[in-house]
């Protein structure tokens, strides 16, 4: 019989106790994070659960969409950091973060001019901004392909946007930050409008303002007096990650879009460019994608700035569905 010794030693290594006491400290150590926002009065719980839209605590009692197409994108309110008066940069102090072959919108205002590139939004989907005097509201949604510059004048004042964590038609659904959530709106990046909220009932648009989607070379030699939304300090090396490379190629996607485009029309994922207004909007389809080439609108000549909607095409169709093909 062995002794109390060899007992210990039976339990250690032929018993896996010792993987038994490790994964019992690991729970425990991630139990107590997770309470940890509990605690800690600096700390705030965040809001949504990446499942569930009413966790997300907006105002969803009235909305002037289907509420049950608007869902959790798996990210809390706030994942991505909406920018918020962001630091700007000269040409000649972009360093290596930005390339002339990069893409840009780029946006002119009161005689100003500002460059957003593409892989820096990527990772912010929204930026408050201010250029010549114009509050200005630059979005880029990955999921859906939509790219849109607004005015971010609305009901007689000037909000800062965020990013909501939910979305309706595989779309951003932007949110504008108040003291009390209660004042909160949703607001659909595609519809350029509020969707629920206080902002909802009071029936709430977005003007679209002109910019150009272009490459960043083509942008400066047309602007040389530019400047360029700087990457944020310390953060430069994941703006040069690829993260929806796999989407981008394939024809799948990740989130719940009905209707969808009807069979014999475009590709779901061919890119458009939408302009007009309400009831007469234009649809035009661009040349379908090839290699490197995800924006095919961006041409050498492509700095004359437009105001519309960049967008996939189940995108718009879903979230304009009297649309119709183009």
């Amino acid at each position: 019989m062995p002794d109390l010794d060899e007992n210990k030693r039976l339990f250690t290594l032929r018993s896996g106790g010792w993987i038994l006491i490790g994964a019992i400290t690991l729970t425990l150590a991630g139990t107590l994070w997770n309470l940890a926002p509990l605690f800690d009065p600096k700390r705030k719980r965040p809001r949504g659960d990446g499942r569930t839209a009413a966790s997300y605590e907006f105002d969803l009692t009235k909305t002037l969409v289907p509420k049950q197409k608007i869902v959790a994108s798996g990210m809390v309110v706030d994942a991505l950091e909406a920018l918020a008066d962001p630091k700007t940069v000269t040409p000649s102090e972009r360093g290596r973060t930005l390339v002339p072959s990069d893409t840009v919108i780029g946006v002119t205002a009161g005689g100003a001019s500002r460059a957003y590139p593409l892989r820096i939004l990527v990772w912010h989907e929204v930026v408050n901004d201010t250029i010549g005097g114009a509050p200005v509201l630059v979005t880029y949604h990955p999921l859906s392909g939509g790219i849109a510059v607004f005015d971010r004048r609305v009901l007689g004042r000037t909000p800062t946007f965020g990013v909501s964590g939910l979305l309706y038609q595989s779309n951003l659904l932007m949110y504008d930050r108040a003291d009390d959530r209660r004042a909160e709106s949703l607001w659909s990046q595609l519809q350029a409008r509020a969707v629920s909220g206080k902002a909802a009932e009071a029936g709430a648009t977005l003007a679209l303002l002109p910019y150009a989607l272009t490459r960043f070379g083509d942008w400066e030699r047309d602007h040389p007096e530019t400047t360029i939304l700087a990457p944020i300090p310390g953060e430069e090396a994941k703006y040069g990650q690829d993260v929806y490379g796999s989407y981008l190629n394939s024809s799948e996607l990740r989130f719940p879009v009905d209707p969808r485009p009807p069979a014999g029309s475009l590709d779901a994922k061919r890119r458009v460019f939408v302009t007009g207004s309400p009831g007469a909007w234009t649809v035009t389809p661009l040349p379908a994608a090839s290699g490197e080439a995800r924006f095919p609108g961006v041409s050498p000549s492509g700095t004359a700035p437009a105001a519309g909607f960049y967008t996939f095409w189940f995108a718009w169709y879903a979230t304009h569905a009297d649309a119709g093909a183009p």
